[in-house]
């Protein structure tokens, strides 16, 4: 039996994912933004506020507001699901929690109290300030995606939006959730529960500059010009291989290979098999086939 894909977006979301985006440095330099939209961001918080963000994502460790953000049944702005966040019970807290098999912090409610009160302060001083036109056209995104599903397409849906992402079935898995967002492109982030799967994809919501090249363009040229990562083509032409042999195969550290899969999932040249615990990779021939066109289409406009 397959999963049932939901798409859903709000603004709570995307306040999460500029924020995430913003202080796990670990992907800083995978990021279309990159350090200096962190550093530009950064001049607008005193050292002692970065600090205690810092400290509130430490203690949150792995644990995902997303499920909360489905679960609100009211107006989910930053203001509107703070408020509904803020008046659950200790009981609905863990209530909610427990609904997704989310492993649970024992200071939840405390959490809960440093971590609105940090979301606050993010959007009064960043997210508040935000370019309109990337919450329309995140919105925009989700209307246009949301069409698309029908006739037991959900599979299909799921790796169109995340460019690669083939999510297999599972016994437990039920729904998915798929979320656009605009911040940490082009990551793919994504929480695995016990029945559902949370996945935020990579949107290229706001247009280039006038003349320059579209964003999905650049990533897929810098994807090819490499010597490593088109030998990993190679490797991954008509074969599935998982991380391990890509990294025995080529014979470089996990790291760089981690660096260079970032790079190749990014460009859509890659399909991810996965089946919420292990992940193997092969050849997207679709991204290949599609460049000719991308370039004659820039070019010519």
């Amino acid at each position: 039996m397959g999963y049932c894909i939901e798409v859903d977006f709000a603004p709570m979301y995307e306040c999460i994912a500029s924020l995430n985006a913003f202080l796990y440095k670990q992907n800083h330099n995978a990021m279309d933004a990159g350090k200096l939209w962190v550093r530009e961001v950064q001049d607008r918080f005193a050292p002692v506020q970065l600090q205690k963000m810092r400290e509130v994502i430490s203690l949150s460790e792995d644990f995902n507001l997303n499920p909360y953000i489905w679960s609100c049944p009211g107006e989910r702005t930053v203001s509107g699901f703070l408020s509904w966040f803020e008046e659950l019970t200790t009981g609905e807290l863990f209530e909610i929690s427990g609904r997704f098999g989310q492993s649970v912090p024992a200071n939840l409610p405390e959490l809960r109290s440093r971590a609105a009160e940090m979301l606050r302060e993010w959007d009064a001083r960043y997210f508040s300030g935000i370019d309109p036109r990337i919450l329309a056209g995140l919105q925009s995104e989700a209307d246009s995606r949301r069409k698309t599903l029908g006739g037991g397409n959900d599979m299909e849906v799921y790796e169109q939006a995340t460019a690669g992402m083939r999510l297999y079935p599972a016994e437990q898995l039920k729904q998915v959730i798929l979320i656009p967002q605009y911040h940490p492109r082009p990551l793919v982030t994504t929480a695995f529960y016990d029945e559902f799967v949370f996945t935020s994809y990579s949107c290229d919501v706001l247009p280039p500059e006038e003349g320059r090249p579209p964003a999905a363009l650049l990533r897929l040229t810098r994807a090819l010009s490499d010597e490593t990562r088109l030998y990993i083509l190679r490797l991954l032409t008509s074969r599935q291989l998982s991380f391990t042999e890509i990294v025995k195969q080529v014979g470089l550290s996990k790291s760089t290979i981690h660096y260079h899969l970032i790079a190749l999932r990014a460009a859509g040249l890659v399909i991810v098999h996965s089946t919420g615990k292990t992940a193997s990779y092969s050849l997207r021939l679709e991204a290949l086939q599609a460049l000719p066109e991308q370039i004659g289409k820039y070019l010519e406009s």
